[in-house]
């Protein structure tokens, strides 16, 4: 298991020590909701929300009233992750306008684009506007695409494959990661497959610093640049 996973594993264990019971179990969350986590982390991520399950003494899956779920999303980014993961196993035609105020109160990026996607999947043909960063982004989730059905992500997950799956299977698992990562804080805008190779770049850039092997970098570049028209014939033929 990598590095990154190791972390997020000691980090949700040392708010469980803690009795931080919210912002423990508000990371478990955020992280199975991803769309690709690896068998083992899975395993290990559940196993953590038992304990949290436990260390509460209850027995029964804790369900938000709508009241709380509102209050929730309004807190701190760990309750609004909780909110937003109660929210999206609704009918969320239902909650369209706690969900439009939502969106409009300059939420946490990582539970708004939870809730976003969820829009998404749920083919939602409302006018949302969203605002992130003092920037408000009008959209509506039935003409957007889910952040892994992007041209430009699956141009990137192509590039990162051939660069790195083979050779450091590791390293490929954990850019794969990132790129949900950054693929889903992007939204509600999304990468076209022209902006890809840039995409898979500034991927590689990141892990190589989590990975604390950025001295690597400039001379995987170079190989990169390289390679870049090959890959590119390739993906086109």
């Amino acid at each position: 298991m990598s590095n990154y996973y190791d972390e997020i594993l000691d980090k949700i264990l040392e708010l469980i020590k803690d009795e931080r019971l919210d912002e423990a179990q508000a990371l478990v969350l955020a992280e199975l909701n991803m769309p690709y986590i690896p068998i083992e982390f899975e395993k290990k991520l559940k196993e953590a929300k038992v304990i949290i399950k436990e260390q509460r003494n209850d027995t029964k899956t804790t369900e938000l009233e709508i009241e709380q779920i509102e209050s929730y999303l309004y807190g701190n980014d760990e309750q609004q992750l909780i909110a937003v993961n109660q929210l999206n196993k609704m009918n969320l035609r239902a909650h369209l306008d706690l969900c439009k105020e939502y969106l409009l109160s300059k939420p946490s990026h990582a539970a708004a684009a939870l809730l976003i996607d969820s829009c998404i999947e749920q083919a939602i043909d409302e006018e949302f506007v969203f605002t992130k960063d003092d920037v408000e982004y009008s959209f509506n989730p039935r003409d957007l695409e889910r952040p892994f059905d992007s041209g430009g992500f699956h141009v990137a997950v192509e590039y990162l494959s051939n660069w790195f799956e083979s050779s450091d299977p590791s390293f490929f698992e954990l850019c794969s990661q990132q790129l949900i990562h950054d693929t889903f804080n992007f939204l509600p805008l999304s990468y076209d497959e022209d902006e890809g190779y840039d995409l898979a770049l500034h991927v590689a850039k990141v892990v190589f610093g989590l990975m604390n092997r950025g001295n690597e970098w400039n001379e995987f570049l170079k190989s990169a640049k390289r390679n870049e028209l090959q890959v590119e014939k390739t993906r086109l033929s």
